[in-house]
């Protein structure tokens, strides 16, 4: 089960950098600023509302139940 959790933390790791480097470019390079005054706080609400909800739907799963049955 470590080799999962491991696994499964380095692409939340991989999400929230990019999350990040999303957020950079659209705060750098937005063309129309009153747009970006929106959609950035729409973009950020709604990356961290599935961040969570990915979060918890991956520990609501019973690995071991599901890797014992896709093994045997």
């Amino acid at each position: 089960m470590g080799i999962l959790f491991s696994l499964y933390f380095i692409i939340l790791i991989t999400f929230v950098l990019l999350y990040f480097f999303i957020i950079y470019h659209m705060i750098k390079y937005s063309v129309n600023s009153y747009l970006n005054k929106i959609l950035l706080p729409v973009f950020i609400v709604v990356s961290t509302l599935l961040l969570f909800s990915n979060i918890l739907l991956f520990f609501s799963v019973d690995w071991k139940l599901l890797l014992s049955n896709f093994l045997s």
